[in-house]
């Protein structure tokens, strides 16, 4: 929680159609904001000399800052005709495009910290009754909601989850689960 640390994911162009995080090329990690920015800068004029032969579509750049004693996440797309900017990634751009899906990211999303994946599911359903109203019972609601959520964790790579033991639950225990964007705030590492 005291140090400074980035990394690239730098990715080719798609396999195949439709699937734009298919070809990893390389992935780097630093421990320096200026080392970070001249590896940046160095495939930047890599790209401006090689504009037909680079083989690079875009990176990835994610920043871990906790020189603020307090957590703080940042995740950015390079592409090489952007120069020295980067964009800011919107993280809802991962979500499928379903109705659960999208409740049960927004109730993610709006939590603090990591919660039980149940604390998600209840903010959800509270989204999806303002949506649907009376329709469907909150047991068919939670279901997919609950299907929902372990799809995330299964396949988005900035949600973490965590299995904690409870001899209370009576399934022996419940899953904590958070999204790394929550942490997505202020970015005070460029300046």
């Amino acid at each position: 929680m005291k140090v400074m640390f980035g990394g690239f994911q730098w990715y080719g162009s798609p396999v195949a159609p439709g699937l734009p995080q298919s070809n990893l090329l390389n992935g780097e990690m630093f421990y320096s904001a200026g080392d970070f920015l001249d590896t940046l800068r160095e495939m930047q004029i890599y790209c401006i000399r090689h504009p037909n032969d680079h083989g690079l579509d875009h990176a990835l750049i994610y920043v871990f800052d906790g020189r603020d004693e307090r957590p703080k996440f940042h995740h950015y797309l390079w592409k090489p005709h952007m120069g020295a900017t980067m964009e800011r990634v919107d993280y809802g751009q991962a979500v499928p495009d379903d109705f659960y899906a999208r409740h049960a990211f927004e109730a993610l999303m709006s939590q603090r910290k990591p919660v039980k994946v149940s604390t998600v599911v209840n903010a959800a359903l509270k989204r999806v009754r303002g949506d649907m109203g009376a329709d469907g019972t909150d047991d068919a609601h939670r279901a997919a909601l609950r299907s929902a959520v372990a799809a995330f964790i299964n396949t988005n790579p900035l949600v973490h989850s965590q299995r904690v033991d409870s001899l209370k639950n009576p399934h022996g225990g419940y899953t904590m689960v958070e999204h790394l964007g929550i942490y997505d705030k202020e970015p005070k590492w460029l300046k």
